[in-house]
């Protein structure tokens, strides 16, 4: 991931999704999975959720200036 990409993330990708509304079943879900893994496992799912985001985030882009004549 490039250093603008790692930016991205930490600076509007990771806050927007961090910010949408939980309800009582996800919140279940993610304190589970905190509560379960180890220190350095918390680590590896935090780099690949980042990977997967940014990934997403990319294809979000791409789509849109694709599709922009389209909607236009």
């Amino acid at each position: 991931m490039s250093d603008l990409m790692k930016w991205m993330y930490e600076n509007y990708i990771r806050p927007q999704i961090e910010s949408q509304p939980k309800d009582f079943g996800e919140a279940m879900i993610f304190d589970s999975l905190n509560n379960e893994l180890d220190p350095q496992m918390r680590k590896h799912l935090q780099g690949a959720l980042a990977f997967y985001a940014t990934q997403g985030f990319r294809l979000g882009v791409r789509t849109g200036l694709t599709l922009d004549s389209d909607l236009g």
